[in-house]
């Protein structure tokens, strides 16, 4: 009987989302003079921020959702001053991938990133600077408390 409960609790917590994080490629295309930005989250914590701030519930089924979701990325990434356009959105089991494009001459020297960290206290979001496909430095990380940082070019 003891084996059954702990069985049953081991397999509910497997299923539990336990951390919270984002990560963020940016591509700096020289040769096109465009951002390429794939930004990928949990799919539990975005669709719950669409549930809290517009009842949309499901992120594969509501055309709807996927503009709400390109426009909230952008937002975070505090990326309108860059226009970006959004090429589209993968839904997956586990992660939301966001694809972004903006036109530009030179990178930004800074990013701000806020995904999610209004909603989730323990929220962690990492970003990879890409020039021409080539990784320019380390992971920079953000949490709650620093939501802008320099970008290695």
């Amino acid at each position: 009987m003891r084996r059954s409960v702990l069985l049953t609790l081991v397999c509910a917590s497997l299923g539990a989302h336990t951390f919270h994080y984002s990560k963020t490629e940016i591509n700096w295309n020289t040769a096109a003079k465009t951002l390429e930005i794939v930004a990928t989250l949990h799919a539990d914590d975005i669709e719950a921020h669409l549930r809290n701030t517009h009842k949309q519930l499901e992120l594969d089924r509501d055309k709807e959702s996927e503009s709400l979701v390109c426009a909230y990325t952008i937002q975070a990434l505090d990326l309108t001053q860059f226009k970006p356009r959004c090429i589209g959105i993968k839904v997956n089991r586990d992660y939301v991938d966001v694809f972004l494009e903006a036109p530009i001459n030179t990178p930004p020297k800074s990013l701000r990133n806020r995904i999610l960290i209004e909603d989730l206290p323990d929220q962690r979001n990492d970003v990879e600077c890409k020039k021409d496909g080539r990784y320019t430095g380390p992971r920079i990380q953000f949490n709650t408390s620093e939501t802008r940082k320099d970008l290695r070019w």
